[in-house]
C-alpha cells in the first residue's frame, strides 16, 4: 500500500472533500430556504389577487347574467308606438260594452 504519510494526505485530502461539499451542501440547502420563502411570498400574493378577482368576475357575470335576463323581458314587452301623437289619437272612439255587477 502506502506509507503512514501517504495514507494521511490522502485522509486529508478526503477531509478536504467533505468540507467542500458540506460547505456546498449548506449553500445549496440555503438557497432552497430562500426559494421556498419567495415561493411562500408569491403563492400569497396570488391567493390575495385571487380573492379580489373571484368576487368581480362573479358580480360581472352575474350583471351579464341579469342583463341578458333583462333583454329576454325587453322582447315580450309591447307598448304604444312612440312615433304617433297623442293629438292624432283623439278623434278615435273605442266601442261600449255593457256588462252586468255579476
Amino acid at each position: 500500500m502506502g506509507t503512514l504519510r501517504d495514507l494521511q494526505y490522502a485522509l486529508q485530502e478526503k477531509i478536504e472533500e467533505l468540507r467542500q461539499r458540506d460547505a456546498l451542501i449548506d449553500e445549496l440547502e440555503l438557497e432552497l430556504d430562500q426559494k421556498d420563502e419567495l415561493i411562500q411570498k408569491l403563492q400569497n400574493e396570488l391567493d390575495k389577487y385571487r380573492s379580489v378577482i373571484r368576487p368581480a368576475t362573479q358580480q360581472v357575470h352575474k350583471q351579464s347574467v341579469l342583463q341578458e335576463q333583462q333583454r329576454t323581458k325587453r322582447q315580450a314587452i309591447s307598448a304604444e308606438p312612440t312615433a304617433f301623437d297623442i293629438q292624432d289619437l283623439n278623434h278615435v272612439t273605442l266601442p261600449f260594452y255593457p256588462k252586468s255587477p255579476q
